[in-house]
């Protein structure tokens, strides 16, 4: 029987109008119990206290006569579009289950909306307890070590990270958008909150994205935060260019030759794929049970396939220059680590696809430097973040130019001598090394 008194669940205080205290008093939680006792034929159950919470929602484990343990997740907000999440995020686990072996914990009930037919008195799902801490959680939590995976299990944690990866990316709809069951009980494309759509291509999709996305920080804002920099007004006139400039780049970029993906199917994209959403075994085996908190998952186009978010790094010409040295390496050592250990997860994604027999979308995704590039900016842009824009923007279309003038033999060559160069990489030392 699993021991929860190993489980690092905190409490955290991100909203203190919707906070987990005020979450627990408005809960009916023997209506709760009654609930899921009923969902196993009369075995009755009783809320402990291992609780956590994130910004949108709170969890609380359940435990029932015979030992069986099962998580309560109850939504800490329950506007109309947090109903809209909650329900695709529902829809979106079901959907892995059903169509892959990607490790999510099963959904046995939920009830997304509050009414009279809602005796819980708020939105919440019941699903499978997956017996172990987030890595974020394991071995004393960020307290301890900063959100870092220990040198001794990276390679583990990695590897059992890019199986996972795989068999998300392997999930593909004909449409951008949301994952929503049908009536008929099928799985399709909906809307994007706040963008709309389902889409059918990669170009209509950065035509809305732009439209309905906005910097969040005014010119004057920019201009204190950079305080005088010499490059201020350059990075001002690249945030207020860079909605005109994106839905072309972006289309150009997806329509290269020999690299077409304007149109699907459009990969399953987990918007915070990061340690602190994956379940592993214990503090010293990071073996990946589980990837939870779904909400807000997307099909998107391949351009926006990203890294897991512990491996992001700034692109190169996104920066101040001379972050890069003559070897086209970062200069600061811990980027050089995170360069490197993103060269060896691309391998081990590679050698997982072949191993599985698939089409290699994620290898080649993650090894496209463009396109990584393109969704680190658009990420950026959504969070205020200062940067070049317009010399990001100018890198993807010259890249995007070349493509197009490229003979499909040259084209095949230059990707040939990019492998080498990793080969050389690895020789030099430090890939995928602590």
């Amino acid at each position: 029987m699993f021991d929860t008194a190993t489980l690092n669940w905190k409490e955290r205080t991100y909203d203190p109008d919707r906070s987990m205290g005020k979450t627990m008093k408005k809960t009916d939680w023997a209506a709760l119990c009654k609930f899921a006792a009923d969902l196993r034929g009369g075995v009755s159950c009783e809320a402990l206290g291992n609780t956590t919470n994130g910004l949108n929602n709170m969890a609380r484990l359940l435990r029932f006569t015979d030992g069986v343990l099962w998580v309560a997740r109850i939504a800490m907000r329950a506007s109309t579009a947090d109903t809209v999440k909650l329900r695709s995020e529902v829809d979106t686990m079901r959907w892995i289950r059903e169509q892959s072996s990607l490790p999510v914990p099963e959904i046995f009930a939920s009830e997304c909306e509050i009414g009279e037919h809602n005796t819980v008195g708020a939105p919440f799902v019941l699903m499978s307890f997956v017996p172990g801490n987030t890595a974020m959680d394991a071995g004393g939590g960020y307290e301890t070590h900063h959100g870092i995976i220990p040198a001794a299990h990276r390679a583990q944690f990695y590897r059992a990270v890019a199986a996972c990866h795989v068999q998300m990316t392997s999930l593909r709809l004909p449409k951008i958008g949301t994952v929503r069951r049908t009536p008929e009980g099928t799985f399709e494309a909906g809307p994007i909150p706040g963008i709309g759509g389902p889409f059918e291509t990669a170009t209509a999709f950065y035509e809305a994205w732009i439209n309905h996305v906005h910097f969040p920080r005014r010119p004057d804002e920019i201009l204190e935060i950079m305080r005088g920099a010499p490059e201020s007004e350059q990075v001002l006139r690249a945030v207020e260019r860079f909605p005109s400039r994106l839905p072309a780049v972006a289309s150009q970029l997806a329509r290269r030759a020999g690299h077409n993906s304007d149109r699907g199917p459009f990969p399953l994209c987990h918007p915070d794929f990061l340690h602190s959403n994956i379940i592993i075994a214990g503090d010293t085996d990071f073996d990946v049970l589980a990837v939870i908190d779904w909400e807000g998952a997307y099909t998107l186009p391949l351009e926006l396939v990203r890294f897991p978010r512990f491996l992001d790094l700034m692109p190169r010409r996104f920066g101040r220059p001379g972050r890069f040295g003559a070897n086209g390496l970062p200069c600061d050592d811990d980027e050089q680590q995170t360069w490197h250990e993103r060269h060896e997860y691309v391998r081990t994604v590679a050698a997982l696809e072949q191993e599985a027999g698939s089409d290699g979308t994620l290898s080649a995704c993650l090894a496209d430097e463009h396109a990584q590039s393109l969704s680190y900016a658009m990420d950026a842009f959504d969070g205020g973040k200062m940067g070049f824009y317009d010399q990001l923007l100018d890198d993807l279309e010259a890249a995007s130019l070349h493509d197009r003038e490229l003979p499909q033999g040259h084209r095949q060559e230059e990707e040939e001598e990019g492998e080498e160069d990793d080969d050389d990489d690895k020789q030099r030392g430090g890939v995928g090394k602590p």
